[in-house]
């Protein structure tokens, strides 16, 4: 046995700077992966994940939901909803859509305010005044961006379409097909905005009742160049319609 192996060892001698240089190329090449994985780890503790879903089963009058998963704290800077027909898509601006759960009241004590802060988005203190769901979102945290029958409603009304009860156009073969959230985000560890989407289809039950259908399983995350630039878009399009 000793003797089938002295051979090899007997090369290993002659070759010893070569197989030193092998082995230091090895132990660069393991250390350098094992640091891309702990900086890819690293980053992804730092992406926030964003969750947009429905409660209260899949019926039209269920809130929208937006939580934060991830384990830093985002700026929830727009919400835009798209809403589709057979025709068209109508697009608005629901950051600021108010509803009557959504307007904050006075509270008799400081810890009535704290607790109010944990998942409302507003600082309207009067009945009535319009509230903002533009706010830091912490990690864990989730707010309701109002109802999706309300948010259809408002998207119809501002491109002036009327919905019957049932939700159909009003005079018109125009039918509802989908509604579209969307994120704009801001993050301290990025330069340029980050979002969040999901695309919800409308159907009809055997009972000819609305129901909200998420697309997918998952709420799409927009980190991408092109993403990233689609999202400046629309914030100057929110900009030169807020004037």
């Amino acid at each position: 046995m000793l003797s089938q192996l002295h051979p090899l060892w007997a090369w290993i001698t002659d070759n010893a700077i070569v197989v030193g240089g092998l082995a230091s190329i090895g132990h660069v090449l393991i250390w350098g992966i094992a640091m891309q994985v702990a900086v890819s780890d690293a980053r992804a503790l730092r992406r926030p994940s964003i969750l947009i879903k429905h409660g209260k089963a899949r019926r039209l009058d269920s809130p929208c939901m937006i939580s934060n998963m991830g384990h830093g704290v985002v700026f929830v800077e727009s919400i835009i909803a798209r809403l589709e027909t057979d025709q068209q898509t109508l697009t608005c601006d629901i950051t600021e859509l108010a509803d009557e759960d959504t307007r904050q009241q006075p509270s008799s004590s400081e810890e009535d305010r704290t607790d109010k802060g944990d998942t409302d988005k507003g600082g309207g203190e009067e009945e009535g005044e319009l509230v903002t769901r533009m706010g830091p979102l912490n990690s864990m945290q989730y707010m309701k961006a109002s109802n999706f029958d309300r948010i259809i409603s408002h998207a119809a009304q501002q491109h002036g379409l009327t919905l019957d009860s049932d939700y159909t156009v009003r005079g018109s073969d125009e039918t509802l097909k989908a509604i579209e959230i969307n994120l704009i985000i801001i993050q301290a560890t990025e330069k340029r905005p980050i979002g969040a989407r999901r695309r919800f289809n409308l159907a009809r039950d055997d009972r000819r009742q609305w129901l909200i259908v998420p697309e997918s399983n998952n709420t799409h995350q927009l980190y991408s160049w092109r993403q990233r630039r689609a999202l400046d878009q629309w914030r100057q399009e929110i900009n030169i319609n807020s004037l």
